[in-house]
């Protein structure tokens, strides 16, 4: 009896064991399916990290982006406000060299003219107060062409004259705006004053040449000109923005190549 009952026990013992053993297993199972669905879901909480991480360097590029613009223009404000004020002395000390050339003009109008009063006078006035005989009229000289003081402006610019070569110029601007050689002679203006370190007037001289004639081959000169200039009269930040306009909208022109050696040296730290 013992012995049978021993013998329960140990297959009643061994059941239990084995029971035990099997829910362990089960349970090893279900912790490895857990775990491949935690790490599964792991992966895709990391990928949807980097997507996060991208978006928000996306709205970091963004912000950066627009604090660029909000320099560039504050920047261009400046710019323009320099610009008013350059083209404000200009149109001062334009008005006082009139001021001057009207006065001397107006001086030598109300200078007493000496007349003398020839024999051969009489029969002519005689003539000309005889009733039914109308006095002769001198020829008109024949009309200045205005191509002349166009050439006379490219002699005097290359003689170094700078002033006589402006003077000429603006003539023949006013009576042939338009002609195939205006744009020329706008640039010989600006570019004497450039040349003769009149660097505000040069300034505002190119940028009329670029309102007046937008398709110009001259742009990217008068636009390389203007960013020197602004370099010659300490305004290194101007200078940059017509660089980066000129090599934007003419890339593979030899005046970008130009700015961009300007650029170059500007970001330069010690120059």
């Amino acid at each position: 009896m013992r012995k049978k009952y021993l013998a329960v026990a140990a297959v009643l013992f061994s059941s239990v064991f084995m029971y035990g053993c099997v829910a362990s297993e089960g349970d090893l199972d279900f912790l490895y399916s857990r775990q491949r669905e935690a790490e599964t879901n792991i992966k895709k909480m990391q990928k949807d990290i980097d997507w996060l991480k991208a978006e928000v360097k996306k709205e970091d590029n963004i912000l950066n982006l627009n604090e660029k613009i909000f320099e560039f223009e504050n920047k261009l404000l400046e710019l323009e406000q320099i610009i008013g004020k350059m083209h404000a002395q200009s149109e001062e000390r334009f008005k006082k060299i009139e001021t001057g050339l009207s006065a001397e003009a107006e001086a030598k109008s109300q200078a007493p003219v000496p007349q003398p009063q020839s024999p051969s006078a009489a029969p002519s006035e005689q003539a000309s107060e005889s009733p039914g005989v109308e006095p002769a009229t001198e020829p008109s000289p024949a009309e200045k062409d205005p191509k002349e003081n166009y050439e006379l402006g490219l002699k005097k610019f290359a003689d170094g004259n700078y002033e006589a070569a402006r003077a000429l110029l603006r003539e023949y601007l006013a009576a042939a705006p338009r002609s195939d050689e205006a744009a020329d002679a706008m640039f010989l203006i600006a570019d004497s004053y450039f040349k003769e370190k009149f660097y505000e007037e040069a300034i505002l001289e190119y940028q009329n040449i670029i309102e007046t004639w937008p398709v110009s081959p001259k742009i990217p000169l008068c636009q390389l000109n203007q960013g020197i200039a602004l370099l010659k009269i300490g305004k290194p930040n101007e200078a940059s923005l017509f660089f980066e306009s000129l090599i934007e909208a003419y890339p593979d022109s030899p005046e970008a190549a130009t700015a961009k050696e300007h650029l170059k040296t500007l970001s330069t730290p010690g120059e």
